[in-house]
């Protein structure tokens, strides 16, 4: 039987089992794991994923509604000017038109000199007159589909028949004394034709005014409109843009980093397409709204004013007309008239501040032809002055009002009105070529941004289904 051994570490001098036993080491305290670094879940792809997702979604629904919003802001504003206040203001024109052509069909009569020769042209007064009054009445047709002008327009047309009752009383009158002077109609007629012409002058032309005056606010409502819209649409499609542009940025760099790869081709394809349609929209609603501020102030505005002077002179024509057959009680008032009209007339007619260099030699040619009827004026009323003690000078003058050729009152203002006309027609053409090319610069879309942006999103998915296939 064997004794165990027992092996005892020597005890250094001086010291004690006790003192051993208080130096022995203490145990390590706990350090936390180190967090380890590797690709992320999938977690964090689908939110990323996500995310992408709806900005691509809602900048495609900002684009397509902007779009959608402008072009139709664009056709409203074109349809207001060429279709409402076009017609309003035409129809300014034949109203007082048809009030110069009824007073001139009172002109013509027997030749002082000789009775049994006519003197003036009435036939051409009433084919006019009857021109004028068909078109007054197409013109109120059009604008009776006007649903928001319809107590302006019934107004119209109740001055309208109790002018046309008034007119074709002092006509019937007049008709009825054949043997009556040149330039000096029955007194009845002539007292009918002055209530008649009042209310052309204080009913029919102050509704026609006032529904050209409306329909110009409602073209400047909506011009100030369109550019407010479609700026702010511009700006959030930018600023909305850059937002998806960064983060596809820097999400491609994240991949790139997590999953060592280089590139994501998908999503390279899906920030091209945010980056085209960010570009291409910000560029299209700051042009659609470059284009109308432009259809305003090339083509609106001067219209306008040439829209305004074409009624004015029709104004001045049909006071005049009135002024050579009223009496002089009445005439006085109307040379009164005439004279106010004209110098309004001057202020519109001047090209200051509306023409450009292009321009200027059409509306100088305007003025010339002005210059005509003006000097006719005054030749008209040199004569109605001497006629009153010279025959011929009677015989003269109603000719120069009545009769169609250079030098005559009725051709000298029907050549400045028929320029006039055509001047203004071409400012409201400016207006509308250049509404069409604010409309036309955002052709192809919303189709552009919904194609480009739901391609963008199709490939965003392609490019996160790969790596999220690698968890499986």
């Amino acid at each position: 039987m064997t004794t165990p051994q027992i092996t005892t570490r020597p005890v250094a001098a001086g010291g004690s089992p006790e003192g051993l036993a208080g130096r022995a080491p203490r145990p390590e305290l706990y350090r936390p794991a180190r967090r380890r670094t590797g690709r992320p879940g999938p977690r964090r792809l689908g939110i990323r994923a996500v995310v992408a997702l709806i900005l691509l979604g809602t900048l495609c629904a900002l684009a397509v509604v902007g779009s959608v919003a402008a072009r139709r802001d664009a056709d409203a504003l074109r349809t207001t000017v060429t279709e409402r206040a076009a017609v309003a203001g035409q129809l300014r024109f034949a109203l007082a038109d048809l009030d110069a052509q009824r007073a001139d069909t009172l002109a013509p009569g027997q030749s002082a000199v000789s009775p049994t020769v006519e003197v003036g042209n009435e036939l051409v007064a009433l084919i006019t007159a009857q021109q004028r009054r068909a078109q007054v009445s197409d013109l109120l047709r059009q604008l009776g589909a006007d649903a928001t002008q319809g107590t302006q327009v019934r107004a119209l047309l109740d001055a309208l028949g109790r002018y046309d009752d008034l007119s074709g009383r002092a006509a019937y009158v007049d008709e009825q004394n054949t043997s009556r002077l040149a330039g000096f109609p029955p007194p009845i007629a002539v007292s009918m034709n002055v209530q008649a012409g009042e209310v052309m002058r204080d009913d029919l032309l102050p509704a026609a005014s006032s529904l050209f005056a409306a329909y110009q606010k409602q073209a400047a409502q909506r011009q100030d409109q369109v550019h407010d819209a479609t700026s702010r649409w511009a700006l959030a499609v930018g600023l909305l843009g850059l937002l998806t542009l960064a983060l596809l940025l820097w999400w491609q760099r994240e991949l790139a980093r997590d999953y060592r790869r280089l590139l994501s081709l998908p999503l390279v394809g899906a920030t091209a397409a945010v980056l085209a349609v960010s570009l291409a929209g910000t560029l299209a609603l700051t042009s659609c709204a470059s284009d109308v501020n432009t259809a305003v102030g090339q083509g609106l505005r001067p219209w306008t004013r040439l829209a305004e002077a074409r009624a004015v002179a029709a104004q001045a024509a049909a006071t005049e007309s009135r002024w050579f057959v009223h009496d002089s009680a009445f005439g006085a008032a109307d040379a009164a008239q005439f004279t106010e009209l004209t110098e309004r007339l001057d202020a519109l007619l001047t090209p200051d501040g509306y023409a450009s260099a292009a321009e200027r030699p059409a509306y100088e040619d305007v003025l010339t032809r002005y210059g005509h009827f003006r000097a006719d004026d005054r030749r008209l009323r040199t004569l109605k002055a001497a006629g009153r003690t010279d025959k011929a000078a009677a015989d003269e003058a109603a000719k120069v009002l009545t009769e169609v050729g250079r030098g005559d009152v009725a051709f000298d203002f029907w050549d400045f009105a028929t320029t006039l006309d055509s001047l203004a027609g071409r400012q409201l053409a400016d207006f509308s070529a250049h509404a069409t090319d604010a409309r036309g610069s955002l052709d192809g879309w919303p189709a552009v941004p919904a194609g480009a942006l739901g391609l963008a999103g199709v490939l965003v998915l392609l490019a996160v289904r790969p790596r999220l296939a690698e968890y499986r």
